[in-house]
């Protein structure tokens, strides 16, 4: 986090900007807002969002010349492009009054405001025009409920009434007392416990793998100041240089290129999985037979806060607020999230109309999810040839990378930071091949799946033959030069990024995410084993466990909850390092306190009433 704070601050002062001051002054505003709230209190109040693509009035013009040469540059936002939310009813009335076509108003109004400087503009794009009207009804809610609405509000009041019979349960039987382990899972009370539980005077497997909570916490913060910051580009901002001079800066790969983060979150998924099926095998017979039981397990602990987040986004979030941004960015990917919900459901939205995104961060969902069935395949049939284990899994580790190196080459692929520019992330990728093939698909994030399982059968087999890794010497300067050695290869994307020819981008796939993985792997290793190190004492902080318990609560509500701060600004967002600061600390606290409840009172205790009956059934068919 602090590196990233220190890149933000850097490209404040750094960064070459391909014109003066003097110039910028005299093109016009990229993003413009007329007040959305006084314009939609008139009785025939029109407020009108779209772009518009402008061309030269007059020949030759100066003005125009230079911003399209200035827009060029893939690092600057289009200029020739024209961002506008007019009240189309007052700063157009005389002119368009008698058209009724409220687009064809919209584009003759910022024609006339074009005129004056020798351009033309032709509308490019509709967001949406609204009538004073349509917004009374809005703010009213004079609509009524429809289906989704109803079946959520169903299951929010069902599951309060279960959390209240559970904890009541609970309460009011002494602890001596045998109780339904069916009622108890809904108990408050019995889930907090769980959640600040340390587990360090019990199974000393368990409490070796405490850096993982801490992991989890530091990763899910970065990924939270990541999509802060990508919120402001989404937005209308009202000093987009800041964002091009971000672009331009060398330090911000650590922003651009740090987004493979998320490969730790797969590795230590794949190596949690891999190593308790480990664990449990020492004692119980295991075999592919059990497939249904581990994906039924995965299911009861992602699904429940999934799908009602999801399910809250595709209704009740379009409702929370209003403003000129609103219909735009949360009213448009509540829409998403409506269309797209059995493919969330499913967990096949990075696959399924992988262009449009309800809740961007839910694609690592889906792969995560994905690849959860294939670790546990490949653990269930490995885990009787522990000898063989580790040669397979590096042997489809490899291959791994070798077949992403040919979809790259193949399909002209790119890894991330080929790509990313302020007019990409301000579309979110809509529409870049590579984000949806190969960013967001299972076969990208595969190695990092395998290193997990690899790291989670060396592991296993070091505590089995009783090595101590912190004992051995040559181990500990990998392990403490891993971290900058990260940091370093994620900066090297700056010299990557010269070389644009097929075969040296499909290469650099194959190793961008692996090499990163392989790094973070060692850190996990070491950790787990207790190699010394500051990393370790900070990771291994009891107070990151309950954190760490709530982070996928925290993951599935940030993004809702940073867009819905920005969306319902009235004005265009100024964009700095203290405005996304101050977005990511207030995104990141609301975050927190509504995942509180989330993980209290859905998460855990579904997750643990399916776990009882799955035992329950077990133990039947055992029988």
């Amino acid at each position: 986090m602090l590196v990233l704070a220190l890149a933000l601050a850097a490209a404040a002062v750094g960064g070459a900007a391909a014109v003066s001051d003097e110039e910028f002054a005299r093109f016009p505003r990229l993003f413009h807002l007329d007040d959305y709230d006084s314009c939609l209190s008139q009785p025939d109040g029109l407020y009108c969002l779209g772009t518009f693509h402008v061309t030269p009035a007059i020949a030759p013009n100066p003005l125009y010349d230079q911003m399209k040469e200035y827009s060029k540059d893939v690092n600057h936002f289009n200029r020739t492009q024209l961002h506008r939310g007019y009240c189309v009813s007052s700063r157009c009335a005389g002119a368009s009054a008698e058209e009724r076509n409220s687009s064809l108003r919209f584009e003759q109004c910022a024609s006339r405001w074009a005129r004056r400087r020798g351009l033309k503009v032709g509308l490019q794009r509709l967001q949406y025009c609204r009538s004073s009207a349509q917004e009374y009804a809005r703010a009213h809610n004079t609509e009524p409920l429809d289906l989704a609405h109803r079946v959520l509000t169903a299951v929010v009041y069902t599951l309060l009434a279960c959390n209240a019979l559970g904890t009541i349960y609970d309460v009011l039987l002494d602890d001596d007392t045998k109780k339904n382990s069916l009622l108890t899972v809904w108990s408050l009370r019995s889930n907090w416990r769980r959640l600040t539980a340390t587990y360090e005077d019990k199974d000393p497997r368990l409490s070796a793998l405490g850096p993982v909570q801490g992991a989890r916490v530091f990763l899910l913060t970065l990924t939270m100041m990541t999509h802060a910051g990508v919120i402001h580009v989404m937005s209308y901002s009202y000093n987009p240089e800041f964002i091009e001079k971000m672009a331009h800066n060398p330090n911000m790969t650590l922003f651009f290129n740090g987004t493979s983060v998320v490969q730790i979150f797969l590795v230590i998924s794949s190596f949690l999985l891999a190593y308790n099926l480990l664990i449990l095998s020492k004692d119980h017979d295991i075999s592919l037979r059990h497939l249904p039981f581990c994906i039924i397990k995965r299911i009861a602990r992602i699904c429940p806060v999934y799908l009602l987040v999801v399910g809250f986004a595709a209704t009740w979030w379009q409702r929370v607020s209003s403003g000129p941004l609103w219909p735009a960015l949360v009213e448009t990917e509540s829409a998403v999230c409506r269309r797209k919900f059995w493919a969330q459901a499913f967990f096949l939205n990075n696959l399924i109309d992988s262009k449009e995104h309800c809740l961007v961060q839910t694609w690592f969902i889906a792969v995560d999810m994905q690849l959860y069935v294939v670790s546990s395949v490949l653990t269930l049939v490995l885990v009787r040839k522990r000898r063989a284990a580790l040669r397979v899994l590096t042997g489809l580790a490899v291959g791994a990378c070798v077949l992403n190196a040919l979809l790259a080459y193949v399909f002209n692929w790119q890894a991330l930071l080929y790509f990313v520019n302020p007019e990409n992330l301000r579309n979110l990728y809509y529409d870049t091949p590579s984000f949806s093939g190969l960013y967001m698909s299972p076969w990208g994030s595969l190695p990092a799946c395998l290193i997990g399982l690899l790291l989670a059968h060396v592991h296993f087999e070091m505590q089995e033959s009783g090595f101590k890794l912190a004992t051995v010497t040559w181990f500990k300067l990998p392990y403490h030069l891993a971290l900058p050695l990260t940091i370093s290869w994620i900066l090297g994307g700056n010299w990557a990024r010269q070389y644009t020819s097929p075969e040296f981008v499909a290469a650099y796939v194959a190793f961008e995410r692996p090499v990163f993985s392989i790094l973070c792997a060692i850190l996990l290793l070491g950790g787990f084993n207790q190699v010394e190190s500051i990393l370790l004492k900070f990771f291994n902080w009891r107070g990151w466990h309950a954190a760490g318990r709530m982070s996928l609560s925290v993951l599935m509500v940030h993004w809702c909850v940073d867009m819905a701060f920005v969306a319902a600004r009235p004005q265009p967002t100024i964009t700095s390092t203290i405005e996304v600061g101050m977005d990511f600390v207030s995104t990141m606290l609301v975050s927190y306190l509504i995942a509180l409840p989330l993980t209290l009172m859905v998460e855990m205790p579904v997750q643990r009433f399916i776990s009882n009956i799955m035992i329950k059934v077990m133990h039947r068919t055992n029988k």
